[in-house]
């Protein structure tokens, strides 16, 4: 068993979809109901930033988290790392896997506007629509991330 910790550089937890999409909690495909986006535990758009989510197990066992920061990205490693060493964790039971996907303009206006008690439902909607454009990304880093895990000696 291995460990997978999805990390992006975001406001809104994108390393968390990632997760979801790695563990089946979200489709790979086909459409991304609303309800079934929002409804997800951990997409808490006021504070789910800086937090390790954990999303569950994949079909092979390995446990699934998630990091979403916005700042510097190195620090990130040099913590992991750090926690790694001090708990003398083995290299290659955790996996480190870094989006390089960002905020759109859609997700942006989406979380400012989730601020407000009488502009949250266009917030939720902006934001729908920002990972909506970004989810095949997404889904394309999970197929790239099972892949490269399926192909290690």
């Amino acid at each position: 068993m291995k460990r997978i910790l999805y990390f992006s550089d975001s406001k809104l937890p994108l390393a968390a979809l990632a997760g979801a999409i790695h563990t089946g909690r979200l489709p790979a495909e086909g459409d991304l109901g609303q309800s079934q986006l929002w409804g997800q535990p951990f997409l808490n758009i006021k504070n789910g930033e800086g937090k390790i989510v954990s999303l569950g197990d994949d079909e092979q066992g390995n446990k699934i988290y998630a990091l979403s920061v916005k700042g510097e990205r190195g620090m990130v490693y040099r913590l992991v790392e750090s926690f790694l060493s001090i708990y003398n964790i083995p290299d290659g039971e955790l996996n480190l896997v870094d989006s390089g996907v960002r905020d759109n303009v859609y997700l942006l206006a989406g979380r400012l506007l989730c601020g407000s008690r009488f502009l949250a439902p266009i917030g939720y909607s902006l934001a729908t629509v920002g990972i909506r454009k970004i989810y095949g990304r997404l889904t394309q880093w999970v197929l790239d991330v099972k892949t490269a895990r399926s192909n290690l000696p």
